[in-house]
């Protein structure tokens, strides 16, 4: 099981849309389409490598009037899930303002 202390970043090179509260994500590297639904398309949003997957829960828990373990495990699994399909990067520390910019 993922850590909530890590830091998530989305992987270089993957293009999204949010498109009627879906996103649509291009993986030109599998050369494959992924349309997330609202709350992925949300989590998606937040991936900037600033956000630990706690943070991101606790965010999604606020906006989705959701309870605090549910969004946890929920925002867990859904990153755990874009980490095997090599979409997010995990981190121990949080990218720098430099590294975001790439």
């Amino acid at each position: 099981m993922l850590a909530t202390t890590l830091y998530v970043a989305a992987q270089p090179g993957i293009v999204g849309q949010i498109l009627n509260d879906e996103a649509v994500l291009l993986l030109p590297a599998k050369g494959e389409v992924k349309v997330l639904n609202a709350v992925g398309a949300r989590i998606w949003s937040l991936v900037d490598g600033t956000r630990t997957i706690a943070q991101i829960a606790a965010q999604i828990a606020a906006e989705y009037a959701v309870a605090s373990a549910q969004a946890e495990a929920d925002t867990l699994a859904f990153v755990a899930e874009l980490a095997q399909r090599e979409m997010v990067t995990l981190l121990a520390q949080p990218l720098d303002a430099a590294s975001r910019a790439q």
